[in-house]
């Protein structure tokens, strides 16, 4: 049994020696220099037999003192006798020693082994990168006092604005509806004063006014009291606002706008008549008041 083991450590030794005598990978690489952390090159290449099968270190192989980023393979050329591979490996090394060599093996398989045959050792040397600093150097002291500005508190500024907005949820909540009211009343009798004053220089001069422009003015008078009480002034004739609210002195001033449209005359009467108007708007506006405070 000792003999057999004998037999085939020898026969090893004999088939990887006659493997290097074929094989003779070469490994350098492409920079003199490296800086800590910088990627380098480093070329592999190999020519062998072309019935042999041959594998290049890949990833997960130990590069060490160097660390593997990547590689770049280059396709197999091949005749009936030889074949050559090469392949450029992107390395970087994280060390401090002046002088980093490194030796690549090839890997030669062959009845589910694998032989490895390793190219020579190639030295890079490591680039200084801070000069020495003289002992002679004198340190200036720099006493200027510099103020910083202080940065923007984002924490407490997002927690007031969900401070603030509770607030005004709860401010909506509880008061909602009275400030509703408040605003819509407030807008209300600002766009009252408004027509009125604009009304007022109008009907002064209704007795010189063509047709057209008593006609404007009426429709206008409809649709600010249809803006206020929220009832279609605008689209009813004289007659229908009667039946909708039963007062005769509002029909008979109506009427008597008709009739100056209609027949061109009456215009003195249609100024009186437009004045009624101007007072009842501020009826309408006192009622629609009352309904919303009312919550109607």
């Amino acid at each position: 049994m000792r003999k057999y083991g004998l037999s085939l450590f020898f026969s090893l030794a004999i088939f990887t020696n006659l493997i290097g005598q074929q094989i003779e990978p070469e490994g350098e690489f492409l920079q003199d220099s490296l800086a800590i952390g910088e990627p380098i090159q480093y070329s592999l290449s190999v020519s062998y037999p072309a019935d042999f099968q041959l594998l290049m270190p890949d990833s997960l192989y130990s590069y060490a003192p160097f660390e593997y980023v990547a590689k770049e393979y280059f396709p197999t050329q091949s005749d009936s006798i030889k074949s050559f591979d090469s392949v450029v490996y992107t390395l970087t090394s994280f060390e401090i020693d002046k002088i980093q060599r490194l030796k690549l093996p090839v890997f030669i398989v062959q009845d589910g082994d694998s032989t490895p045959v390793y190219t020579s050792v190639d030295s890079i040397y490591l680039a200084e990168q801070i000069d020495v600093v003289a002992d002679s150097l004198q340190m200036q002291t720099e006493t200027t006092i510099v103020k910083l500005d202080k940065d923007f508190n984002y924490p407490y500024f997002i927690a007031f604005l969900i401070a603030l907005g509770i607030i005004a949820l709860l401010i909506l909540v509880f008061f909602g509806k009275k400030i509703r009211k408040r605003w819509l009343i407030w807008r209300l009798n600002k766009r009252h004063k408004k027509f009125k004053e604009d009304f007022d220089s109008k009907i002064s001069k209704v007795e010189n006014s063509n047709v057209s422009e008593i006609e404007k003015l009426l429709f206008k008078w409809k649709r600010h009291v249809e803006f206020i009480s929220k009832h279609p002034y605008a689209k009813l004739t004289s007659k229908e606002i009667f039946e909708m609210q039963q007062d005769e002195n509002l029909y008979e001033n109506l009427k008597l706008i008709d009739k100056s449209i209609y027949s061109s005359k009456g215009k003195s009467d249609a100024t009186e008549a437009f004045k009624f108007l101007i007072n009842y708007a501020d009826i309408i506006l006192e009622n629609r008041i009352k309904a919303i405070q009312d919550g109607k």
